[in-house]
């Protein structure tokens, strides 16, 4: 009993990170995020298929292809999430919580890792403050409450990195399994894999006092002759890869901002010198590059892809020690502070080498896990370097600020965000409508600009992957072009509405632009009531008085499946 007790007494700070990162992934898991998305959505149907019936869903694929980089039909997505939904989503009924749950426990595997990592490079008390912030760092909150391939990427490149800074002699090697599950992943961060490899054996060889240098030579090899073979397969590769979403100077985004600026431009024999591909490409990749590390992108607008509106990447004090924390590095261990920053500018490249003009914080998955470590060395260094008379008041302060940054967190996406960011939340209740009239087996028209994955995700709210519907499955997404599944047809906006009787249930996307005279009732927008589905002859909501305004809603009313019939109309139609 003792030495448990003094087990728990050495690592109770960890432990306590630990639940405080487990509150902020698991609590309320199953209804916020309020929907499933199209990446999340085809790693979990696929996996239920392949638990079915050993292949994709439309019976070309399987499994094993993904390690040859081989995807299924008209995907081109990374191959490990797939065997990471298989034991979640495959045996058990489809849920939110389910499809979530692994990417929960990675993201809290990456609170500890970054614990150990910095207690490897800095010590127990950087430790701790690296923990506490991966612990309420709103970028590896939300990403880790999704399904996106970021957390398990980043979670192996960083299991891999620990691996290499604690293991000696040919153990080094064990190293190899984190990081080839790292490469399969996430597409977006093969392209540091052979980067990331370099720096962490720099990292490594200098905290192991240059030793191992035959070791790390050997695993530097290999991994180079993994990626040669990746980029030869992927290079006769049928049905083309990603690869061609790499930015390079001959790009055809280049080679448009070349013709545009030269037409704007009087001739000059200079001109193909100043403006030509590459210092437009030089530009175009600079103003990436500063783009990601603006204050505005960092500490305040985000990208809103995954985040809430009004949130970034990083709570705003943690600027402040983001900036100490890089002087108090350099001014210690300039090597260390170089190979950090190097870290963070790798993680980075996804991003600037994408052809995508836009914001999308998935591709600097792994910037972000060094940026946290500059915060927490500063903090601690911060508390260190004050008279010892005023470190508990500094303590108490930097803890009350970050309290205040998390409560703020935590209303914006508990409370605003399922609201503002709801995405496809809208197909999650016409899921639930279609799945409770089929017991009255009354012909159902669904009217669509997205017919197939409308379909995906009613499969997926309403549990429709079975044995016995599976044939039904190939049939329909063996690119047929009629969509009919149980008593539910579904109709691209171009087809026209040939009957509105009594025995017809019909449905439209507001996005088709029909104008249909007729007593309808509609699926509605929760801030303004505005409509998005129009329904006609309804009887099933019609037997409810509905509410012709925004019900405002609670946590539990994102339930949606679990809801009396009666709770669910008013809340969702009027």
């Amino acid at each position: 009993m003792n030495k448990l007790w003094k087990l728990l007494e050495k690592h109770i700070v960890l432990i306590i990170i630990v639940v405080l990162a487990s509150v902020f992934r698991f609590i309320h898991l199953d209804k916020i995020p309020a929907a499933i998305t199209g990446d999340e959505l085809l790693y979990a149907i696929t996996a239920k298929s392949i638990y079915l019936t050993g292949h994709d869903i439309s019976g070309t694929w399987n499994p094993l292809s993904a390690f040859a980089f081989q995807y299924p039909p008209g995907e081109h997505q990374a191959e490990l999430p797939y065997v990471i939904h298989l034991p979640f989503s495959g045996p058990f009924p489809f849920s939110l919580l389910m499809s979530k749950l692994p990417f929960a426990f990675l993201s809290i595997g990456i609170v500890i890792l970054l614990y150990k990592i910095a207690e490897v490079l800095f010590g127990t008390k950087v430790a701790q403050c690296t923990g506490f912030i991966a612990a309420i760092n709103p970028w590896l909150m939300v990403m880790g409450r999704t399904g996106y391939e970021s957390t398990p990427a980043t979670f192996f490149y960083l299991l891999s990195l620990y691996m290499l800074l604690t293991t000696h002699s040919w153990k080094i090697l064990w190293s190899l399994i984190p990081l080839f599950l790292a490469f399969y992943s996430y597409i977006g961060t093969k392209l540091i894999f052979i980067p990331f490899v370099l720096m962490v054996l720099l990292l490594a060889y200098e905290v192991n006092s240059h030793r191992f240098r035959k070791v790390y030579g050997v695993l530097f090899f290999i991994c180079f002759i993994f990626t040669t073979g990746f980029l030869f397969l992927i290079h006769n590769a049928s049905g083309g890869s990603r690869i061609s979403e790499l930015f390079f100077p001959n790009s055809m985004q280049v080679s448009s901002e070349v013709d545009s600026l030269r037409k704007l431009s009087i001739q000059s024999p200079i001109l193909s010198v100043v403006i030509n591909k590459y210092t437009v490409y030089f530009q175009m990749i600079t103003a990436k590059l500063l783009r990601v590390f603006s204050p505005s992108y960092l500490f305040i607008e985000g990208d809103q892809f995954f985040l809430p509106v009004k949130q970034s990447f990083f709570y705003m004090i943690d600027a402040l020690f983001i900036l100490l924390g890089s002087l108090f590095l350099f001014s210690k261990n300039k090597l260390k502070c170089i190979i950090v920053i190097l870290f963070i500018l790798i993680g980075t490249f996804p991003h600037i080498f994408h052809k995508t003009s836009g914001d999308f914080s998935g591709h600097l998955a792994l910037m972000f896990p060094f940026i946290i470590l500059l915060i927490g060395f500063g903090i601690s260094s911060a508390i260190e370097h004050v008279s010892h008379n005023h470190t508990s008041m500094v303590t108490l302060i930097v803890v009350l600020l970050y309290a205040s940054s998390l409560s703020g967190f935590s209303i914006n996406y508990f409370y605003q965000y399922p609201l503002i960011g709801a995405g496809d939340f809208h197909m999650r209740v016409l899921s639930r409508y279609l799945n409770m009239i089929q017991d009255d087996n009354t012909p159902v028209t669904v009217y669509s600009t997205t017919s197939r994955d409308l379909l995906k995700k009613y499969l997926f709210y309403t549990n429709s992957m079975t044995h016995t519907t599976m044939p039904e499955m190939k049939r329909i997404f063996s690119n047929e072009a009629q969509i009919k599944f149980q008593n539910i047809r579904l109709v691209s906006c171009d087809d026209s509405i040939k009957s509105l009787t009594d025995h017809n249930l019909i449905i439209y996307d507001e996005k088709c632009g029909m104008n249909i005279d007729a007593p309808s009732i509609q699926i509605s927008r929760l801030t303004d009531a505005g409509a998005i589905y129009k329904i006609f002859n309804d009887t099933l909501c019609a037997q409810f008085k509905l509410n012709p305004y925004p019900t405002r809603v609670q946590i539990s009313d994102f339930n949606v499946e679990g809801l009396s019939a009666e709770r669910y109309c008013k809340t969702y139609f009027n």
